[in-house]
């Protein structure tokens, strides 16, 4: 998919955020949609201008890996400014990364509305044809799943925008929007082909996503609890498969992205965003996911030597750090891959000194470390490391969850629970999320248990993978967890670290959803803001 992304012809692409932008004036070198899916390399073509819409700043080059989804338990921003940023929860409707969001998510689904609407022209090979329109398919639903998941009620447009007088469109009800999601889904899931590498969406991918879909469903705010069921059942189509197992070791799966390396022994990565070079000359695919969370390295070696540039503006917290224990000898693997345990000597030095370990609150992240990237010289803002979409560990901690919700702790989530937890070497107690402390440590013995020791499991795994604030809302926990991390920032963090409680001082109910983008409202007169947000 990379090299079709390379030749991605702009086509009409409108968006139903802003149209009129896009017709202030005709554009001249466009080729229009009359003329062009005349062919099968048309048609590949145009998805993968789907493909790259998700590789965008406003996506998961930036804002969807790292800017929307950070300022939870799991990492703050380490920088003492007075910057506006979502993950500061200091920011209103009008802001940027917001406005940028929105936009790439509906261009991405009128992308896909385009193909959709003139897949069926060329004369072509059937099951071609319908791998395509089940990628676009999907990729559309993916979507409109990130769209409801961060704003709720959004505007369900499944036909293509070609016009400025269709600007004008109310939001659609949640749980319309989703059992579009479901629909085009589960059509996708018997159109797509079987895994191949994880730059392209599979039937593992479909499966393993419609599962993600589901939980979310089951949780806040829905609340369908009869999607436990299905989650179950999604997740358990992609384990009796086959295809995929545990890596044997845990930071070789992100070596693996940062050095453009597919790993199809284990194939443990099922989908990923891919990204490309480092924005010179004329192909620009590179991510801006990496640089602000890589270990602090601003030396004139960077772009050259081993370490890289890293900006460590996106910082683990202390909560995450004391989650896998705090113990010298602690075998979970994980908490010195994920968390640093070294710094360099200076901005300008790349020897590393190594962490005491009880240092809890100035270390940085280091899931993707810039040092085994194979593109030079190294920018300091771009770089070619894709981005984990879906792996087969939160598959197995996945189907845990459905079927401790379920069934309890049962011996089948025991096991896949298991499973992701000796890959890492973990112990066999587990440090979680309690409702009442959640820094408390409690046995495994009940559904209620179970539940809080999947929550921490999840960010012990998972973390820095985009995925660990809409957990905490579909868990409903969002805010009593951030302020427990406020209070453990005061009371232990040093006093030149204590401004990064302001982010989750200023947390509040109103941030279980985002505010609909100042310029969405201004453009369309159909909108409405969601509660709280003005």
């Amino acid at each position: 998919m990379k090299k079709l992304r390379y030749i991605f012809l702009s086509l009409v692409l409108l968006t139903a955020g802003s149209c009129k932008k896009y017709l202030e004036t005709v554009p001249q070198d466009f080729i229009s949609p009359v003329n062009y899916y005349s062919s099968e390399q048309d048609l590949n073509t145009a998805l993968a201008g789907v493909y790259d819409a998700f590789a965008q700043d406003g996506t998961y080059a930036r804002n969807l890996a790292l800017e929307l989804t950070s300022g939870t338990d799991e990492s703050f921003r380490k920088r003492d400014d007075a910057t506006i940023f979502v993950h500061k929860y200091n920011h209103d409707a009008s802001e940027t990364q917001l406005g940028a969001t929105w936009k790439q998510l509906y261009d991405a689904i009128n992308r896909a509305n385009l193909l959709l609407a003139n897949v069926d022209k060329p004369a072509m090979d059937v099951a071609k044809r319908n791998n395509i329109k089940g990628q676009a398919l999907f990729l559309r639903a993916h979507a409109y799943f990130l769209l409801v998941s961060l704003w709720g009620d959004v505007p369900l447009i499944i036909e293509p925008v070609t016009s400025a007088v269709e600007v004008n469109r109310a939001r659609t009800a949640s749980a319309t929007v989703y059992a579009k999601i479901l629909e085009d889904m589960t059509a996708a899931e018997g159109m797509v082909n079987a895994f191949a590498h994880p730059g392209t969406i599979s039937k593992s991918a479909v499966q393993g996503i419609l599962a993600r879909v589901c939980l979310k469903m089951a949780g806040f705010p829905l609340n369908d609890v009869s999607k436990y069921a299905l989650a179950k059942s999604w997740a358990e189509k992609v384990i009796l498969s086959g295809v995929h197992k545990l890596h044997p070791d845990y930071k070789q799966i992100f070596i693996n992205q940062s050095a453009d390396l597919y790993d199809l022994t284990s194939k443990e990565t099922i989908w990923e965003i891919e990204f490309f070079g480092n924005n010179v000359g004329t192909t620009k695919e590179g991510g801006r996911h990496v640089n602000q969370q890589a270990i602090r390295f601003t030396g004139a070696d960077a772009g050259l030597g081993t370490a890289g540039y890293g900006y460590a503006a996106i910082a683990p917290t202390a909560t995450l750090f004391k989650r896998y224990g705090t113990a010298t000898t602690l075998t979970d693997v994980r908490r010195d891959w994920n968390i640093a345990p070294f710094r360099y000597t200076s901005n300008t030095n790349s020897t590393p000194v190594n962490h005491a370990v009880t240092e809890f609150y100035n270390r940085d992240s280091a899931k993707w470390r810039r040092q085994y990237e194979v593109v030079i010289p190294k920018s300091a803002d771009w770089s070619p490391t894709n981005f984990p979409m879906l792996r087969y560990a939160d598959v197995l901690l996945m189907y845990a969850e459905a079927e401790n919700e379920l069934n309890g702790p049962s011996a089948l989530a025991l096991q896949n629970f298991n499973a992701v937890r000796s890959r890492a070497l973990a112990s066999t107690t587990y440090p979680i999320i309690d409702a009442a402390n959640p820094l408390a440590d409690v046995r495994v013995d009940s559904k209620e248990n179970f539940r809080n020791a999947i929550m921490g499991e999840r960010a012990r795994e998972l973390a820095f993978e985009g995925l660990r604030k809409m957990d905490l809302i579909r868990w409903k926990v969002l805010i009593p967890v951030l302020k427990a991390v406020e209070a453990d920032i005061k009371t232990s963090a040093s006093t030149a670290l204590k401004y990064s409680a302001i982010a989750y001082t200023n947390a509040a109910e109103k941030h279980y959803l985002l505010p609909i983008p100042t310029l969405e409202l201004s453009l369309n007169k159909s909108m409405t803001q969601n509660p709280g947000w003005f």
